[in-house]
């Protein structure tokens, strides 16, 4: 039973917190700020307080998984801002999504639960960190996860706290995935049943795993790692205060600076008044690669110059925060489709919305019972042909024989580098261009990702007050590689289109697609003008050696920074490199390692 009819969600204001001492600090109560909070606290010897800059918004509607996606929405959560312009696709601007609400991005994100491969693991293992390898995650991977319908895999987790399942394809809400599906197979990819199992094929159209409950309702990290009843029980010694956001960590020494005291105010009141917490073990951020990199530099922690230009005091110069932001970059190839084959159907009736609403709150289907995404094809650009984008399949494209060795999934040449999602609604991000010209129409898109980009951006601070949002500049498409990708994967996108209407689906007309013999120029114009983020941000405080020939590092093996003996920082901004899949599951399988090492380094003092 949900509030008002039953007990309200513990939140506490800053006030209540304010002078006392916990053993632990969580700064960011996020995707994996709720999990790391979770696993700390089930020590009721342990203290530990999570600062959360959003609220706990733990309501019903917040659960239904078509609503609760909408980041446009800032009921459920998500905030957005403009990146910087991004200089190699017409200084265009393309908007950074987080979520400022306790479990952060797992609140309003496409809730697709996809780990990687077993070669993105071993590839962090050959960039020198061997206990982040593909068999010593593994065992955290399991322990966050309760798979409903993959329990068949011995990869896969039949007892932990966060939920996930399929929706098979019969059940798809709309008719045009089923369709890609098809087309996809005609080409030769095979249809991947479980993307997470250790043998999944590199190449092939997955119906992916979802992070919805067996209620149909929406499983992030807050209901999964700290729902009303665990935060109730723990309250003693779990303080879970929101509307808070971190001004500065404050450190004692200069030769060996210690962590030992967190300044932060409130979110909600006009008075500037700041409020203090003192920490006797540790403080780990999990403010998300975009935020945490502005926590470590509002403290000291950042680029020397960087920090000098904000008046900001330098504790510590680590030119690595901040420093290289990675992210999937995403072109969309769309369609103009009958309103009924996409979601514009329920905004133009809403006689039918009403009614699927309806539908999902007596019977838990129909549409709202769903996200937008349910399938993903995943390719090796290796695959395709360099002119046509011809697939040509191989091992392991094909699923393996019975005496084949997997061991051939952990080479690195093996990732997929193009992710095309089908989407049945469109997938520009360009707002005032979607209000006036596809807001009424039906929308197919297929949304063309680059998912092991060469290019970089940076995050770097707008100002010396934590409240204003950090600069955030992409770099999209500053490598000439990845303009060639993108050609491949955008020609292999327009390939499906002429199959599906080969096949008789109506796309009635292209909106962002082009003929599919578009020359290179053609293309390019079209990665210009809508190359987009996926907004799958990482790597801004990398785990590596402080002066990695790659790029400088933030934070050592056990994600302590560097110099700094309490303070770790535990999220996707610790990546070594990006994952070439979405991200949700890789963030608390990263939460998940980070409370072990944490209670394995006190239990021994």
């Amino acid at each position: 039973m949900w509030w008002p009819f039953g007990l309200k969600y513990p939140e506490r204001q800053p006030e209540e917190v304010d002078g006392k001492e916990y053993d632990y600090v969580i700064i960011g109560g996020g995707t994996a700020g709720c999990a790391l909070a979770s696993r700390l606290s089930e020590d009721p010897n342990v203290s530990v307080l999570l600062l959360e800059r959003g609220v706990a918004n733990d309501t019903w509607i917040s659960r239904v998984p078509l609503i609760s996606s909408n980041i446009l929405n800032p009921e459920t959560g998500a905030v957005s801002w403009y990146c910087e312009s991004m200089k190699e696709v017409g200084d265009r601007k393309s908007l950074i999504v987080r979520g400022d609400v306790l479990g952060g991005s797992s609140r309003v994100n496409a809730m697709v639960y996809t780990r990687g491969s077993i070669a993105d693991y071993d590839s962090w293992s050959s960039m020198g960190h061997p206990d982040w390898s593909y068999e010593k995650v593994l065992p955290y991977f399991k322990k966050a996860e309760k798979v409903l319908d993959q329990s068949k895999s011995d990869a896969r987790g039949k007892s932990g706290p966060w939920i996930n399942q399929t929706i098979e394809p019969a059940n798809w809400p709309f008719r045009v995935v089923r369709v890609v599906k098809e087309c996809a197979e005609a080409l030769g990819f095979h249809h991947i049943t479980d993307t997470n199992s250790t043998d999944a094929l590199c190449d092939g159209f997955a119906t992916l795993d979802l992070t919805i409950d067996q209620n149909m309702q929406r499983m992030s990290t807050l209901e999964a790692y700290l729902p009303r009843k665990t935060a109730l029980k723990r309250e003693k010694h779990l303080g879970i205060c929101t509307a808070s956001i971190v001004s500065r960590i404050e450190f004692s020494g200069k030769t060996n600076p210690r962590a030992e005291r967190v300044h932060f105010q409130s979110t909600i009141s006009k008075s500037q008044k700041t409020f203090s917490v003192n920490v006797e073990k540790e403080v780990v951020v999990c403010s998300g690669a975009t935020g945490s990199p502005q926590v470590l530099m509002l403290s000291g922690i950042g680029p020397r110059e960087h920090l000098k230009e904000h008046g900001i005091d330098v504790v510590r110069d680590l030119p690595g925060i901040g420093s290289d932001l990675w992210d999937h970059v995403s072109v969309p190839v769309a369609w103009e489709v009958p309103i009924i084959e996409s979601l514009t159907y329920l905004v133009t009736s809403p006689l039918k919305g009403a009614l699927e609403f309806l539908k999902y709150f007596f019977t838990r289907t129909g549409i709202f019972s769903i996200p937008f995404q349910v399938a993903s094809l995943f390719v090796r650009s290796s695959s395709l042909d360099d002119q046509t984008s011809e697939f040509t399949p191989g091992i392991p494209s094909k699923p393996p024989e019975p005496d084949d060795s997997a061991s051939v999934l952990r080479d690195y040449d093996h990732l997929p580098d193009i992710e095309i999602m089908p989407l049945a609604t469109s997938a520009m991000d360009d707002l005032e261009e979607h209000e006036a010209q596809f807001s009424k129409i039906g929308v197919f898109s297929l949304l063309t990702t680059l998912l092991r980009p060469k290019s970089r951006g940076t995050v770097r601070l707008r100002s010396a007050d934590p409240l204003d949002r950090p600069k955030v500049d992409l770099g999209f498409m500053a490598d000439a590689e990845d303009i060639a990708l993108a050609r491949k994967a955008i020609r292999l996108s327009l390939r499906l289109g002429d199959d599906m209407k080969a096949q008789g689906f109506p796309l009635l007309r292209g909106i962002t697609a082009p003929d599919s013999a578009a020359n290179n120029a053609e293309l390019d114009e079209l990665i210009k003008r809508r190359a987009r983020t996926t907004y799958h941000y990482s790597s801004t405080c990398r785990m590596a050696p402080e002066h990695d020939t790659q790029a400088p590092g933030v934070v050592d093996d056990a994600l302590r920074v560097h110099g700094i003996s309490n303070l770790r920082v535990c999220d996707a901004s610790i990546f070594p490199q990006i994952i070439s899949t979405h991200l949700q599951a890789p963030v608390v399988m990263v939460a998940e390692k980070c409370a072990d090492m944490m209670k394995a380094s006190h239990a021994t003092k």
